[in-house]
């Protein structure tokens, strides 16, 4: 797993804070780009460290978002079709996958491929 952001000490043991990735909506303007990027800079915009495995983002790119969304909606929107659920936890927003496809790159010029 991969954290993507920075924990503040302050923050690191404030529920509190945490439900804001979940609950506040924030102004959020990322365009398409390499997801593990988009997803860097959606955790500057918003403050709310992201855990995710690398796999899930490797050979992506994210669909743009722009708009007033909870740190969690972006994030969701930012995979685009992909099948992944977003969870608020006390350390930030964790990605999980929902389904085998969301394991495979978004690189489909020679199919699906498994996780190495």
């Amino acid at each position: 797993m991969l954290l993507v952001g920075m924990v503040s000490p302050t923050s690191a043991h404030a529920p509190q804070g945490m439900l804001s990735c979940e609950t506040e909506k924030q102004p959020v303007n990322i365009p398409s780009m390499p997801l593990a990027r988009a997803i860097e800079i959606l955790s500057r915009q918003t403050g709310c460290p992201v855990l995710i495995d690398p796999i899930l983002m490797d050979g992506r790119t994210s669909a743009a978002v722009k708009g007033a969304y909870t740190p969690q909606a972006a994030l969701l929107h930012l995979f685009g079709s992909v099948h992944i659920d977003v969870t608020a936890t006390v350390s930030g927003l964790s990605v999980s996958p929902l389904d085998a496809t969301a394991l495979t790159s978004g690189d489909t010029r020679f199919g699906l491929r498994s996780a190495p």
